[in-house]
């Protein structure tokens, strides 16, 4: 998997093509990733996407160095594409018990990670055509029945984007929606006033409890709640959606949480439930932040957390999660 270690998969018994084909798949895209033996300070690790290739992590806004692995303490990192350019933090929970910053952002809440984006489109784009979500190369293992999955998401559903799509059973998996739909905070700025105000190492908005101020008046439509939760209900019609563009002379804000999938344990969260994933991804990691012009193909931004428990994803579901699926 790394460059100064070869990977190592445990083998209980000699493995069928298809899974000789999974394995070969799961190590080629970890070293196309890039990873090093001596970033895994921690159980997770967060990085810049290879399927996001087009996008630069950059620790200052005039460094040339791409950075390999990227902070989860809310630190600042510059972000360089094609179609985006600003900033990014991203908190963990648990990722750094030593920073009192990151702790208090977690503390009395059930968050599991954070990101915040804040930056400018270099192209005018229509709103419905940036999304969010997951997308896999590969099919899942251990894959639950279509039953069970149905009723998962029918678990989910007030917690999801009318505009939600999801295939989990094809041979490419993927959930997607638009990013406005999703991200529970959200603010526009006019660059000419940021320019003056901020600093290349902080974010304008950001509120004393971590938050971003929600603030759309610039959109100038009296229909759009001022709060996060109508905005997002607001923004999952297409309809709403389709006739706004995000527009080159403004800063558009996006900040997102979950309080489902937890990155430092690879599990996802569901009330006294905690389902282990890596048994079913076939050892790809998930994508953290991202962002995608579904009109052209091309990531606006992409990082993705990996976890050491990943070169074991061979290893068969537990009770819990047997039980659950």
């Amino acid at each position: 998997m790394f460059r100064s270690k070869p990977i190592e998969i445990k083998e209980e018994h000699p493995p069928s093509q298809n899974e000789e084909d999974e394995r070969n798949a799961f190590i080629d895209y970890a070293r196309k990733s890039g990873l090093l033996l001596e970033d895994w300070h921690r159980d997770s690790l967060l990085v810049p996407s290879r399927r996001g290739n087009t996008s630069y992590f950059l620790s200052g806004s005039s460094s040339s160095k791409n950075l390999r692995c990227l902070p989860t303490d809310g630190s600042v990192v510059h972000i360089k594409s094609s179609l985006f350019e600003g900033k990014i933090i991203t908190r963990i929970r648990d990722d750094n018990i030593d920073d009192e910053a990151s702790n208090r952002y977690f503390r009395h809440r059930s968050r599991q990670y954070n990101w915040i984006v804040q930056g400018k489109f270099l192209h005018r784009t229509r709103f419905d055509d940036v999304i969010t979500g997951q997308e896999f190369e590969r099919p899942f293992r251990n894959k639950p029945s279509s039953q069970i999955v149905q009723s998962l998401l029918g678990m989910l559903k007030s917690k999801l984007p009318d505009s939600f799509e999801c295939d989990f059973l094809s041979d490419a998996p993927f959930f997607q929606h638009p990013l406005l739909a999703g991200c529970q905070h959200f603010r526009i700025d006019k660059a000419n006033d940021l320019n003056k105000s901020s600093t290349e190492d902080e974010l304008h908005g950001l509120g004393a409890d971590g938050n971003i101020k929600e603030d759309t008046s610039l959109l100038n439509d009296d229909n759009i709640p001022k709060d996060g939760a109508g905005r997002r209900k607001f923004f999952s019609k297409e309809s709403n959606l389709s006739r706004f563009f995000f527009e080159p002379d403004m800063v558009y804000t996006f900040d997102f949480f979950s309080n489902y999938f937890s990155p430092s344990t690879f599990s996802l969260e569901i009330g006294p439930m905690s389902i282990d994933l890596v048994p079913y991804f076939n050892g790809f990691p998930l994508f953290l932040s991202m962002a995608k012009d579904k009109s052209n193909g091309e990531y606006l931004w992409a990082t993705e957390i990996w976890h050491k428990r990943l070169l074991n994803y061979q290893e068969t579901p537990g009770r819990l999660s047997r039980w659950c699926w």
